[in-house]
């Protein structure tokens, strides 16, 4: 099945794939520091082979009943013959072990919940130019196809972990993306490229921060690194 963008199921898609309130406006710096930047963004796409991190994701629910919850695990993305995939495994939920694991490849997304012995497949069929788009922000997307998709303003530097960083304002330049994403926060490493952190938000005020820390990059991926393994009697449920 093909999922719209602005279906529920291709919602969820995106919401677990990583890769996001509108707030108040913040002031640009010079076109010229932003071109900077991009062209920067340029460069690192064409030495970008993979990156893995320790990831902490923590979603902030500000309306209707304040609410927030926290998930760490770590997340490996690979570019490979033009092509984008993900791993994704959340181990700790408010500190208590849990288990998932998600992994998007050749516009394909599956989420396996063992607990619950079930395996989500979603496939993003024409939607994959958008999928890609956004599991790019900060991990092998080029400058020139960061400006295709998103209006890209420079909002100034500010350190994540002691390292400095560029950090961009991002607004979706497609209508049915902006359904789910109001805006994006990148703060992007000045050394690598890469994004250190990202802030996303939806048009009702909630919003994901994800932090990225003990970054490893163009490190050997293993063979197997995208492959899901499941118990014989897991339920597949095809979208």
């Amino acid at each position: 099945m093909k999922l719209g963008l602005g279906s529920n199921r291709f919602k969820l898609f995106i919401v677990f794939a990583l890769l996001v309130c509108a707030g108040a406006p913040v002031s640009a710096f010079a076109a010229d520091d932003l071109a900077k930047i991009l062209a920067r963004l340029d460069a690192a796409a064409g030495k970008f082979k993979s990156a893995q991190a320790e990831i902490t994701w923590e979603n902030v629910q500000t309306e209707p009943i304040p609410d927030s919850d926290m998930q760490v695990g770590n997340v490996l993305f690979e570019r490979k013959s033009g092509q984008l995939r993900m791993a994704l495994h959340l181990r700790t939920e408010n500190g208590k072990p849990i288990q998932k694991d998600m992994v998007y490849a050749e516009g394909v997304f599956k989420l396996y919940e063992p607990k619950i012995k079930q395996i989500q497949v979603f496939k993003a069929g024409s939607n994959r130019a958008e999928a890609d788009t956004i599991l790019t922000l900060g991990f092998g997307g080029s400058g020139k196809d960061l400006e295709k998709s998103w209006q890209v303003s420079y909002v100034g530097s500010e350190p994540v972990d002691g390292d400095e960083t560029w950090k961009l304002q991002l607004i979706p330049r497609d209508e049915s993306v902006r359904k789910n994403f109001a805006k994006v926060l990148l703060w992007i490493d000045t050394d690598s490229g890469i994004a250190l952190k990202q802030q996303s938000f939806d048009p009702t005020g909630n919003y994901r921060v994800v932090h990225y820390t003990k970054m490893r990059m163009n490190a050997s991926v293993p063979s197997d690194a995208f492959v899901i393994k499941t118990a014989s009697d897991t339920r597949i449920i095809n979208h």
